[in-house]
């Protein structure tokens, strides 16, 4: 816990810690299993995470100041200061330090909201040149006219799947797309002239939080 900054509240370490297991969560959501057919088969999802912390609650006096920011050495006011016990350090404080268990449990989406639909497919246009489109959907009655998703090309997946990193110059002309009233958008793809055939693009859209990856091999033909 060295790396849990003080903080004047409890809710300063459980939003921390909860950070931390979403970007955790986010990053899985970005490396989906995938069949053989090159397709999303499975995405892993932290059930829960069980914490322990042990704090030292401190109470500082210190001293306190007039308007003009002058300090007033016989008036002092007391403050109180979470810290993890071995990095406290504190002298001339009464303090007291406690445990503090306690697990995040991943909850269901609540059944009465829109349910997000991502999909991502490919149209090839020339040689070396395609689209990417984008289509969600949120279930009848609920337009996602307006809603931005963005589209990247995941080159660090991309890397691992060819064994090579793909060229700066394949790259998509757009990266941040707003959904028409249908709830499509698209952007397109050029692929280097460098780019040997056969080379696997990861191509990766998030929308809400939710993402959807799409592996699209290059062919010539």
């Amino acid at each position: 816990m060295d790396d849990v900054a003080k903080g004047q509240d409890l809710d300063d370490f459980l939003i921390n810690l909860a950070d931390g297991l979403s970007k955790a969560q986010s990053r899985l959501n970005r490396y989906p299993v995938m069949n053989a057919m090159g397709q999303q088969s499975m995405v892993y999802h932290i059930p829960r995470m069980e914490f322990e912390l042990k704090l030292q609650m401190t109470t500082v006096d210190t001293p306190a100041t007039s308007g003009s920011g002058r300090r007033l050495p016989l008036q002092k006011k007391s403050a109180f200061q979470f810290l993890p016990v071995k990095a406290s350090q504190q002298q001339n404080s009464s303090s007291a330090t406690s445990i503090i268990k306690g697990v995040f449990v991943a909850a269901p989406l609540d059944s009465t909201a829109a349910k997000v639909q991502l999909s991502l497919s490919v149209e090839k246009k020339a040689a070396r040149k395609a689209r990417v489109n984008v289509v969600v959907t949120a279930g009848p009655g609920n337009s996602m006219q307006g809603a931005t998703v963005e589209l990247n090309i995941d080159r660090e997946l991309s890397e691992q799947l060819n064994k090579t990193g793909l060229k700066p110059a394949t790259k998509l002309e757009q990266a941040s797309l707003v959904l028409n009233q249908e709830g499509v958008a698209s952007a397109g793809l050029v692929i280097s002239n460098q780019e040997p055939e056969g080379q696997v693009i990861a191509l990766i859209a998030d929308l809400f939080g939710q993402t959807q990856t799409l592996l699209y091999r290059f062919e010539q033909g």
